[in-house]
């Protein structure tokens, strides 16, 4: 016989039982038996009485089966679907035959026994409140005395000395109880299991983190996204390339995984259900934190009037600024994502279905948006976006603990780019001194041999189609995003433009010498791995050096 995990709960009517069951099936995957149906089953061999109601034939058919059988009727009912599941709670037990027949059936070692306790004057007030019965109703408070006081609900009481593990339910919260029960049980996940790997861009955006992203999603159990709309990270499909703005990049190559979108993103509510029609994700399958921010349709306004540095005017950074100043000091939580009814089916909590996944040992994937030198707080101010990109700043705002990550693959391009300048200002320099050299599409043609018009069709930004800058590879940008996001592996992208042959390598050996070259170097610069490496845009454009898995 497999160990299967059986908690029995006892306790006196009121004392949160049925609660306790349902939040332990929901979050940790019990099956429910109720002694109820086992009683109603048997109740037809019983005759009701013209003054009982429900709750008191069920008492006296408890108690007959009881005398017949010694407490056996309960197990023998549900022996056959206890083997059947791995974890299963009873609600409930009321006598110490009935408990004891389940240890001598499944082992002591299996069965746990959860008393549930409670002051008289709270579960006198939980039965009125239960039943939407009034507290001064003279025949109510009459027939809740007459099921007290029932000889084996009188006495289930006794049961607290019997139990593994006592809980005072008047106390805390529901949730607080389960956690106190799942963490008695040993059901709660380790806090320090490496389940999480991060995807993040090392220069300042467009590093082609989703063809990466897209490329490794396969390998995970779920797969989670944040920033907001301004970041577009495109993927190949044949014929038309797809460009996810809000869904990770990998929900196609992985069409089991679970999505889900963290506390700190900010959404496009137009934006977020296009992607949802298009790309066919079901209810089941999305999870939006329920304190995702949505933008409106003045933070959008806000935000193209003032822009000097080339935004991309999708309303995120004035949508961040508000959430943070103008809402939370006026107490106003319609932005955000829980109150939005056209994403009522996709809503929860991030961290509730986290940590069902961590239970799990599942993998997850986190897809960071936009470029480490982009960080608010550690790029080149005020040329930066409104959040920080770093690694630390997107496992915050995924609502995910810094030991829970395994590696962290840094997507890091060989000609870093920035967006246009826009008309009256620019989009900032490519290094912190301004001294780095700044390239033209031509310069990158002559040197690649790859034919400009390809060049220009490629650098166009995802999210609002503007040419894009380009400049020579910065030494220092790049080893300060190692210090800032401390990768294990580097994911190199673009190494066509160091030569067009590089495309045809399906190899590391195949590569050209000049680029094993700088493989070399950035190597030694990080200090890690150069692990995957992206020779142009299409299905078979990623070489795979990596020890892991």
């Amino acid at each position: 016989m497999k160990n299967n995990l059986i908690v029995v709960l006892s306790g006196e009517i009121g004392a949160g039982k049925s609660t306790l069951a349902t939040n332990l099936a929901q979050n940790f995957g019990f099956k429910i038996l109720k002694t109820r149906d086992a009683l109603r089953f048997y109740s037809k061999h019983f005759k009701k009485q013209s003054h009982e109601d429900e709750r008191m034939f069920l008492q006296r058919v408890g108690e007959q089966m009881d005398k017949r059988t010694n407490g056996l009727w309960v197990v023998e009912f549900f022996q056959k679907c206890i083997l059947e599941n791995d974890k299963t709670i009873l609600d409930s037990l009321r006598i110490q035959e009935q408990i004891e027949s389940f240890r001598q059936s499944f082992g002591y070692q299996n069965v746990i026994h959860v008393y549930l306790n409670a002051s008289e004057r709270t579960l006198e007030i939980r039965h009125f409140e239960r039943n939407q019965l009034p507290l001064d109703d003279l025949q109510s408070i009459q027939e809740y005395k007459l099921y007290k006081s029932n000889p084996t609900e009188h006495k289930v009481k006794e049961l607290i000395k019997d139990a593994d593990l006592v809980i005072d339910t008047d106390r805390l919260s529901p949730h607080d109880n389960t956690i106190r029960v799942a963490s008695f049980l040993r059901l709660l996940p380790k806090i320090h299991n490496e389940l999480v790997d991060v995807i993040i861009g090392g220069q300042f955006g467009s590093e082609g983190k989703g063809q990466i992203s897209a490329y490794l999603s396969p390998e995970y159990d779920c797969l989670v996204r944040v920033g907001g709309p301004n970041a577009g990270h495109k993927v190949y499909e044949f014929p038309e390339p797809m460009t996810f703005h809000l869904l990770p990049s990998g929900v196609r190559r992985a069409p089991n995984a679970k999505i889900i979108i963290g506390p700190g993103a900010v959404l496009s509510l137009k934006v977020i259900l296009e992607e949802i029609n298009k790309f066919g994700i079901m209810p089941d399958r999305l999870y939006i934190d329920e304190l995702a921010t949505i933008i409106s349709e003045k933070d959008i306004k806000e935000e193209a009037k003032l822009d000097k540095i080339g935004s991309t005017k999708q309303g995120v950074g004035a949508a961040t600024a508000n959430n943070l100043f103008l809402y939370r000091l006026t107490e106003d939580k319609q932005h955000k994502a829980k109150n939005c009814p056209q994403l009522k089916q996709y809503i929860t909590s991030a961290h509730i279905e986290y940590e069902k996944l961590y239970a799990s040992n599942k993998r997850i994937l986190l897809e960071g948006t936009q470029g480490s030198m982009l960080s608010l707080h550690h790029g080149i101010y005020p040329y930066v976006t409104s959040r920080d990109t770093s690694v630390s700043g997107c496992i915050s705002e995924a609502g995910i603990s810094p030991r829970r990550i395994r590696k962290i693959i840094m997507v890091t391009r060989t000609y870093p780019i920035r967006v246009q300048s826009p008309k009256d200002g620019t989009s900032g320099p490519f290094s912190r001194m301004g001294d780095n050299i700044e390239l033209t599409l031509e310069d990158i043609s002559k040197r690649s041999r790859i034919p400009l018009e390809d060049i220009q069709s490629i650098e166009i930004t995802s999210t609002t189609k503007r040419q894009r800058r380009i400049a020579e590879f910065n030494w220092g940008i790049f080893r300060e995003s190692c210090e800032l996001n401390s990768p294990t592996d580097i994911a190199l992208t673009f190494t066509d433009y160091l030569d067009i042959e590089n495309r045809k390598a399906r190899r590391y050996d195949q590569l050209s010498k000049a680029t094993t070259k700088f493989i070399d170097e950035v190597e030694r610069c990080s200090g890690v791995p150069v692990s995957l490496i992206a020779t142009h845009f299409n299905h078979r454009a990623i070489i795979d050096r990596r020890n892991w898995i």
